[in-house]
């Protein structure tokens, strides 16, 4: 069991390739390669659905990195926890059976991780998705914040967990 897993969503187009180069990324850290090993596995993950379920099987926590289009600012990463999507509250939509309805079926089974998080990068409105397409400019720059993002989310929930372990066992 690895407690901690990375998945980076979506697609070899454009700026939907932004979850998959972010786990390159973040794989080649310092950060990450500082972490003792078998505590956090990193991976792409496509398609959404059933595949996604299957990835996150046996965390503790989960950080899912995804595209997204809301009309933010391009290249703002923003951060929600599953309840947040698969409420429907917040729009968000991968290709068919998306991330919201992926992660609404796997509370119904009883079959996410503790603690699942979403980190999305806004994508430009006029995004392309063409195969040779390379990252837009703002999505490529937030690749940094992103990055750090996902090793605080590690570091905070490590944290709490040994916390509410010495308060156990106090």
């Amino acid at each position: 069991m690895t407690p901690v897993r990375v998945l980076g969503l979506g697609s070899p187009f454009g700026d939907d390739r932004l979850g998959w180069i972010a786990v390159e990324n973040l794989m080649l850290s310092d950060g990450f390669r500082a972490l003792p090993e078998g505590f956090v596995s990193a991976q792409i993950c496509d398609p959404v659905g059933n595949n996604l379920l299957e990835s996150m099987r046996g965390a503790n926590l989960a950080i899912l990195i995804d595209a997204a289009q809301s009309g933010s600012a391009p290249g703002t990463v923003r951060r929600f926890d599953a309840r947040q999507i698969e409420d429907g509250t917040e729009p968000c939509s991968s290709h068919g059976f998306g991330l919201s309805s992926t992660l609404a079926l796997g509370r119904a089974l009883n079959d996410l991780p503790d603690k699942v998080i979403i980190l999305l990068v806004e994508i430009p409105a006029d995004a392309e998705f063409g195969p040779a397409n390379g990252l837009s400019a703002p999505v490529a720059m937030a690749i940094p914040d992103l990055t750090l993002a996902v090793l605080n989310e590690i570091a905070e929930w490590t944290a709490r967990g040994i916390c509410e372990s010495v308060r156990s066992s106090a």
